[in-house]
């Protein structure tokens, strides 16, 4: 069985993930495996910098996620040109990196943890979804702070995502996070049992 973990930005997703490392899950981390393919060098990278211009690598040719990032956050189209670009590398990587985690797995549940997961129809790769959910003015307090942004870049951010409320109907559990790290942690270890 695999399971998709995703939320919001600022809702506590990556503390899920990391509490179900801790009780054993196997745990696939999305955001990495893009990070991997987006290395310096890599043809992922030459697109992506053809397509958004070469001011979005730094001197010596690394991505500058953060230049990116301001370039497709509240632009639709620039997003999905970018989901694009980068879904047959993800994909291939995605379906062997799943395939390895189920196949060693100590534990009987594996963990897609990817924060896009609806809004890049990657809902095939797994079996059940679990969201992580917060309170509006929670996320965006968490993410200025983690991140050192302002309240617009923040809102910019969520705006590319789907809607809280429709991730949370399509989901198959719903974890939500507006209390301590301690309540939180008692909710995960509630759902894996």
């Amino acid at each position: 069985m695999i399971y998709g973990l995703t939320g919001g930005t600022g809702s506590g997703k990556s503390t899920v993930a990391q509490y179900l490392r801790e009780l054993g899950c196997e745990v696939v981390d999305a955001d990495l495996i893009a990070r991997q393919v987006t290395e310096k060098g890599s043809p992922v990278l030459d697109e992506i910098a053809k397509a958004f211009g070469s001011d979005i690598l730094d001197e010596n040719g690394e991505l500058i996620r953060k230049k990116l990032g301001s370039k497709v956050f509240g632009d639709a189209e620039k997003l999905a040109l970018l989901n694009e670009i980068m879904r047959k590398a993800l994909d291939e990587r995605f379906e062997a990196a799943l395939k390895e985690a189920s196949e060693k797995r100590l534990y009987s549940k594996v963990f897609f943890d990817a924060p896009a997961l609806f809004e890049t129809k990657r809902e095939h790769f797994v079996d059940k979804v679990w969201v992580v959910a917060a309170d509006k003015e929670t996320r965006i307090a968490r993410i200025m702070k983690r991140d050192g942004i302002s309240r617009e870049e923040v809102l910019k951010r969520m705006e590319s995502q789907l809607p809280d409320g429709e991730k949370e109907a399509r989901a198959d559990l719903v974890i939500y996070n507006d209390g301590t790290l301690e309540d939180l942690r008692k909710k995960v270890e509630a759902a894996l049992k």
